[in-house]
């Protein structure tokens, strides 16, 4: 994982070498680098070199371009991995509502080849235990709970696929926003008035039937999670977008940048 002080960001445009390099950022008018060197150095990382950088090389056989975006997905490239149907293992993400919910958005990426049903983000209070429950039942659609009732939504029917998901949801009308890899589906209708408790327990990997526990392993997830999300209040395709790229700037209940976990059984942090 790249980090402000990691080892330099290398990028060579090809198997050939040409004699002259020149390394410019988009939106810069100033070169960065220009000579015979095509490794291009960040000794001291941070943020504000995110972007994308083009290396133009130029030789007695001609000129080749070559891009590279740099984003924060970069810098934050852990994922969760699951490797195993198993009736215990599961990341116990160790934050909370610190009040009731009117309003709330969870966003996370997977990746798996399951078919069967499984579980990808579960909140479950005492009172409830599919208080916010993020389903998979099957290839090809997603249920999302709030308060023990759900609403489904259809995708594309793909397999071992890398998948982001967002959902949002509040109280006032009742509306459920979903949006696919970046792409917003038409709202839904669920829970008019109701509230989510804030003594919850949230676990990925899992369905709580029960506060903290009451797990099947049929509905245990197998395979690689990652940058999981959750805000008190909702969000907007552009809010999505920040998310599916690791860079949200608004207030979160938790995230990915600060992401307070406990990993119990055979989950595995993959660098």
């Amino acid at each position: 994982m790249a980090t402000p002080g990691c080892p330099p960001t290398r990028v060579t445009p090809g198997p050939a070498q040409p004699p002259e390099f020149l390394w410019e950022k988009e939106g810069s008018h100033n070169p960065l680098q220009k000579g015979h060197n095509n490794i291009l150095l960040f000794p001291f990382f941070n943020k504000t070199h995110l972007g994308t950088y083009v290396c133009t090389a130029t030789g007695s056989l001609g000129t080749a371009v070559a891009t590279y975006n740099l984003w924060i997905d970069d810098l934050l490239d852990n994922v969760f991995m699951f490797p195993q149907e198993i009736k215990d293992s599961h990341v116990l993400v160790r934050a909370k509502p610190e009040q009731l919910l009117q309003s709330f958005t969870v966003c996370l990426r997977s990746y798996t080849d399951l078919t069967r049903p499984y579980s990808l983000f579960s909140c479950a209070t005492k009172a409830q235990d599919n208080e916010i429950l993020l389903l998979k039942p099957k290839p090809g659609e997603y249920q999302l709970y709030v308060g023990g009732k759900f609403v489904s939504f259809s995708i594309p029917k793909n397999i071992a696929v890398s998948e982001h998901v967002c959902t949002s949801w509040e109280s006032t009308a009742g509306i459920m926003g979903f949006w696919f890899n970046g792409k917003p589906w038409p709202h839904k209708g669920l829970q008019k008035g109701y509230t989510v408790g804030a003594e919850a327990a949230i676990v990925l990997g899992q369905e709580q039937d029960a506060f903290g526990g009451g797990f099947d392993a049929q509905q245990s997830f197998v395979g690689e999670m990652s940058v999981v999300y959750m805000w008190d209040m909702g969000i907007s395709t552009s809010g999505v977008m920040e998310a599916m790229n690791n860079r949200p700037d608004k207030a979160l209940i938790f995230g990915w940048r600060n992401f307070p976990y406990q990993i119990v059984g055979k989950v595995y942090l993959k660098p």
